[in-house]
């Protein structure tokens, strides 16, 4: 009967609700300071409008208002910042450090382990850098559709309308962000092994997969770009028609532009966040299964949990 040379570890596997559960006191503040941010961002356009139709009205209130509004928003991001690197560097250290350990205890070779720690590295990431890009666009896009809807509810469902394209690409852009980040980590992780083999062939082989995998990737990404431009350039065309035809007052105007602008930020960042969520599927289920060399090789690999 055939038998597992090593046993698999009974940790369960990092997943992104592990890490903020164990690490949530750490980013409360820094994401309460963000909100803050985003909140004063969001009223940017509104008193840079008021501004604007004061100053034509021969009135000056709207820009001492936007005057303030800026100067608060600079200060609460400058404190944001300052805070973020101090967290999530610590907390970095802390993951690491228990992903190593954690490896190393399930027997798994040094080559896998240090690549896995490396990938690690994807965790603390997305809370420092990704969490707050899906905050900004979360802003960005409901925000600006509220907002819209106060100069022109027309205008407003215009945007809502693009919701169902943008959500049917990135749909299919997923599932196919798993699948080329699978392959590329695979081959990330022979890399030690590679080097330490000191073949030029072999060596040559692997960087050539590796720049294979990355090129996959980003033609996915061009793709998914020019589909989702197609939707976004009817649009502004939509909107351009719609608010010259209101006859709206110039700072009126600009409001609602940059309001769409800031939407269509929001919205071109949904890529971005789709293919991390792939990545860290991928690398949640590395980090908590021992490697699949570790197995006999008489007996089935057992599949990599996926979780996020």
């Amino acid at each position: 009967m055939c038998a597992p040379t090593v046993e698999f570890a009974a940790a369960p596997p990092w997943t992104l609700r592990r890490v903020l559960t164990r690490y949530w006191r750490r980013v409360l503040l820094t994401y309460g300071l963000f909100n803050l941010e985003n909140l004063l961002r969001l009223a940017q356009p509104l008193v840079l409008a008021w501004a604007i139709n004061d100053l034509l009205a021969g009135a000056q209130m709207g820009l001492w208002v936007f005057l303030a509004q800026h100067i608060a928003y600079t200060t609460v991001g400058m404190c944001r910042r300052a805070y973020d690197t101090r967290v999530f560097t610590s907390i970095y250290a802390d993951l690491a450090t228990s992903v190593v350990a954690g490896q190393r205890a399930a027997g798994v070779e040094t080559s896998r382990v240090a690549a896995r720690s490396g990938l690690s590295r994807a965790f603390v990431d997305f809370f420092e850098h990704d969490v707050p890009m899906v905050v900004r666009a979360a802003y960005s896009i409901v925000g600006a559709l509220v907002l819209l809807a106060l100069f022109d509810p027309v205008v407003a469902l215009f945007c809502f309308g693009l919701a169902g394209p943008v959500w049917l690409v990135n749909r299919a852009y997923g599932r196919k962000m798993l699948v080329l980040n699978h392959g590329l980590h695979d081959e990330l992780e022979r890399e030690i092994d590679v080097i330490d083999g000191r073949r030029t062939d072999e060596i040559g082989g692997h960087y050539t997969a590796v720049g294979r995998w990355r090129v996959r990737l980003s033609d996915g990404e061009a793709v998914n770009f020019g589909i989702a431009e197609l939707f976004i350039l009817g649009l502004m065309a939509a909107t351009l028609v719609r608010t010259c035809a209101l006859g709206l007052s110039t700072g009126d105007t600009l409001a609602v532009f940059q309001y769409l602008l800031m939407f269509l930020t929001g919205v071109d960042s949904v890529p971005l966040l789709v293919q991390q969520l792939a990545r860290l599927r991928d690398v949640g289920g590395r980090l908590g299964t021992v490697s699949d060399d570790t197995v006999s090789n008489e007996c089935p690999k057992a599949a990599v949990p996926y979780a996020l």
